[in-house]
């Protein structure tokens, strides 16, 4: 399991527009069941904490959205494959 592609936000007050990279983002365990993953995008010098909350039962994430930014894309999957291999990427390759 890992979590793959992008979450993207926005500073209300600058207007500046930040991507946040699936690989930039740090697995914790939120729950000993098992029933909820948790992945922190650690605070920088732009950004303060994002926490992406993965729920298992109902497939989605909860996003904790730091005060003064909106989200403009979630982008972010797991992909529970033992690969990268996803099934659905366009390689651009014609039959």
């Amino acid at each position: 399991m890992s979590l793959m592609g992008f979450y993207a936000l926005r500073n209300e007050d600058t207007e500046e527009e930040y991507t946040l990279d699936a690989d930039d983002f740090i697995w914790e365990d939120a729950n000993q069941s098992g029933e909820q993953y948790r992945f922190i995008h650690v605070e920088t010098d732009e950004l303060p904490e994002v926490v992406a909350t993965f729920d298992v039962d109902a497939d989605e994430f909860v996003v904790q959205m730091p005060s003064g930014f909106e989200e403009l894309e979630d982008g972010l999957y797991i992909n529970t494959s033992s690969d990268d291999y996803d099934s659905d990427t366009d390689f651009g390759y014609d039959d």
